[in-house]
């Protein structure tokens, strides 16, 4: 028997034809596919960037207070709620302006009661022009403006060290924990940490560090010299017999950057008398005052802001609002709590989660 072997020259049965041919058409198509991925990643990055956060809707809703019965006028008390403008001016100016003519156009002639603004007019204090033009560009309510501060419009923040940041204070807690556990405790967390982790991100405020502040007392100022009244830790009693109106309005300093006394607030308000509240950061439902109030309106949260496919609001920046309330109504106990998603944004992205002004009409 002989053998032949032929190195220069090799013969391939058609079926290893066939491969090379899927190998050449799966590089075409596996080249494409990273384009069209590219492209696709690109265009919800513009859309994050300039479509979405431009996108702003008027969100209508009624709430009841059965405790205002008989001290509302017939038509309910119309409120109008701004929140969260988070203006920068600048380089962001021409966007900021956009959004001010869209909000001018949503409102326009509409006929309310109370303009109230929940908080973080600014981000920078080079953002109070555009703060000033909004409330010009909407129209004039009939029974005043009023407005409480937010964290911004005390401080801002370097959010690109939120996550180092993070993992720092999650560590030294892991450090604590590891005191009280057992070694299969210990290897059990150990494996599971990147895991906890992100939970705990997810779940938790996000911790930029502090850069720097901004002039509260200018922006109180100009607002005030514009006529929006600043609730401070107070209340104001809305009382105008000649058209049935008899409520408390009261609002809050911030959660974080400030000093809510909602205590001090209340103290004035008789026992059972109807208290609409304005809160820049919804955790004020955690104060033991809290059942005291008929209705709290907050923003604070951008509604979470970027909103993902199985992880859900990329934060609520609450410790405690659920991810399910990062925005719209629910209650607490008797207490209704209604979260705006607001106008602007703390990074420039919005994603599934648009921005928002709420045209909010309270019965008895």
């Amino acid at each position: 028997m002989q053998y032949s072997i032929h190195i220069g020259e090799r013969k391939f049965p058609p079926s290893v034809h066939v491969v090379g041919n899927f190998t050449d058409a799966a590089l075409w198509w596996g080249g494409g596919a990273v384009v069209a991925g590219g492209v696709t990643a690109l265009g919800l990055l513009v859309y994050a960037l300039v479509v979405e956060p431009l996108n702003i809707q008027m969100e209508r809703l009624t709430v009841r207070l059965p405790r205002a019965a008989g001290r509302l006028p017939r038509q309910g008390l119309r409120i109008l709620q701004l929140s969260d403008s988070h203006f920068q001016g600048g380089a962001r100016s021409r966007l900021e302006v956009a959004k001010i003519e869209r909000v001018r156009a949503l409102t326009a002639g509409l006929e309310y009661d109370l303009l109230v603004h929940t908080g973080d007019f600014i981000h920078y204090d080079t953002g109070l022009e555009n703060v000033l033009r909004l409330l010009d560009a909407v129209p004039p309510p009939r029974l005043g403006a009023f407005g409480v501060l937010g964290n911004h419009d005390y401080t801002h923040y370097a959010m690109q060290e939120a996550l180092p940041r993070m993992w720092r204070t999650f560590r030294a807690e892991e450090r604590v924990a590891d005191r009280r556990r057992n070694a299969l405790e210990r290897a059990f967390a150990a494996a599971t940490r990147w895991v906890r982790y992100i939970r705990y991100v997810r779940n938790t405020p996000l911790d930029g560090r502090r850069a720097g502040s901004n002039d509260a007392n200018r922006l109180t100022v100009a607002l005030e010299r514009w006529g929006m009244t600043l609730l401070h830790n107070r209340t104001i009693h809305l009382l105008r017999p000649e058209i049935g109106l008899d409520v408390y309005l009261s609002g809050v300093d911030d959660v974080v950057e400030g000093r809510p006394r909602l205590g001090d607030s209340l103290r004035e308000v008789p026992d059972g008398a109807p208290v609409i509240l304005l809160s820049h950061n919804p955790d004020i439902i955690a104060s033991p005052q809290l059942p005291k109030v008929d209705l709290v309106l907050s923003g604070h949260t951008h509604g979470g802001q970027i909103k993902l496919p199985l992880w859900g609001p990329a934060h609520t920046q609450s410790e405690y609002i659920s991810r399910r309330h990062v925005a719209g109504y629910f209650q607490v106990g008797a207490t209704q709590v209604y979260i705006t998603r607001g106008l602007g944004e703390g990074i420039p992205l919005r994603f599934r989660a648009g921005p928002q002004i709420a045209w909010i009409e309270v019965t008895a």
